[in-house]
């Protein structure tokens, strides 16, 4: 019994030093990679405007969350309340140093935010304009509508909303692609429409305090105003609020652009005939993507083995998202969920 006992001993010793060898090995070898992945700092894909405290940002805002999630990044939304380019340059500047993984910009003044702009890409940091383009700059591609070509859709639905002649306004303000999309405006109406005159563009600052009064001073000036062409998510809601408090809802016709919620609600109840409105959670979804693709060498990255040093631009230049018209019979597919 005893010499049983005996030979058991080292069997039972060589167990506990190998159970004790495994444990220590699967400490080892998962240990470091939980940590190193716990320490390791997120891929941040920022986008960075102006106005930012409009509604017509809430598109963006949730396309930003959603394909954060899908790609296991995060995502940010920044920059300067007011129209002011240099705080917007100063704003991307910022980013700039935080070495995110991407940038996306809305342009507010193309020649303020191109020196930044290329300052990202030459410290290796891909840049997708938004909305409005900085051609000039080395971002690598725009994305959105042809602002241009969003004017001219809208002067067509104003047109016909005031049976081809009258005196119209346009509303803008100072950002390159919503001034665009003003020049489309005029541009169809000078071509298409002789009857129609612009009498007037009134610049609305997307700010929604300020705009109804700057709508109000153009109706004053011209009691005769058979429309009003909005080019910014603000000119719609400051144009309706404007013309019922000028006691003329349905005299004046009004086509908005985009789908801001308040705005909504004057297409349903007939103040505004229509509204030119953009695929913004499209544009932010396709972006951030691109720029992911950008970063991994994935997807349009792969069409070289290193794009970077072949010193070529491996997306599109321009993406056109295209437009969707908006009116009281397919107003309430656009609402957003709460």
């Amino acid at each position: 019994m005893i010499r049983l006992v005996r030979r058991r001993r080292p069997q039972a010793l060589l167990v506990a030093i190998a159970v004790l060898t495994l444990s220590i090995s699967i400490a080892w070898f998962v240990g470091p990679k939980t940590i190193t992945r716990a320490a390791a700092p997120a891929e941040t894909y920022v986008y960075v405007s102006c106005v930012t405290q409009v509604p017509f940002w809430i598109d963006q805002k949730q396309a930003l969350a959603d394909v954060g999630k899908a790609l296991g990044v995060k995502t940010s939304f920044t920059g300067p309340t007011t129209a002011d380019p240099q705080a917007e340059a100063a704003a991307l500047d910022q980013i700039i140093a935080s070495r995110p993984a991407g940038i996306m910009v809305f342009p507010c003044d193309e020649k303020a935010l191109t020196p930044g702009i290329n300052r990202a890409v030459d410290a290796g940091i891909p840049v997708i304009t938004m909305i409005g383009d900085v051609p000039a700059s080395k971002r690598s591609t725009h994305m959105g509508i042809n602002n241009f070509r969003a004017g001219v859709e809208g002067a067509k639905l104003l047109a016909a909303a005031i049976g081809g002649k009258g005196k119209v306004v346009v509303g803008t303000f100072q950002a390159a692609g919503v001034l665009d999309r003003m020049r489309g405006y005029k541009d169809y109406l000078a071509k298409n429409h002789p009857e129609i005159k612009v009498v007037s563009v009134v610049d609305d600052h997307a700010d929604p305090s300020y705009a109804p009064q700057a709508y109000a001073a153009a109706i004053a000036a011209n009691p005769d105003l058979a429309g009003i062409g909005g080019t910014d998510g603000d000119s719609g809601v400051g144009a309706a609020r404007a013309v019922i408090e000028a006691g003329k809802k349905g005299k004046i016709k009004i086509v908005a652009m985009d789908r801001n919620e308040d705005m909504l609600n004057y297409i349903a109840d007939g103040t505004i005939t229509a509204a030119v409105a953009q695929k913004s959670y499209l544009e932010t979804w396709l972006a951030v993507q691109l720029l992911y693709a950008l970063r991994h060498n994935s997807g349009p990255g792969k069409m070289l083995p290193d794009w970077r040093a072949a010193k070529v631009n491996p997306l599109p230049e321009d993406i056109d998202t295209g437009i969707m018209p908006i009116t009281r019979a397919n107003v309430s597919q656009f609402r957003h969920k709460r």
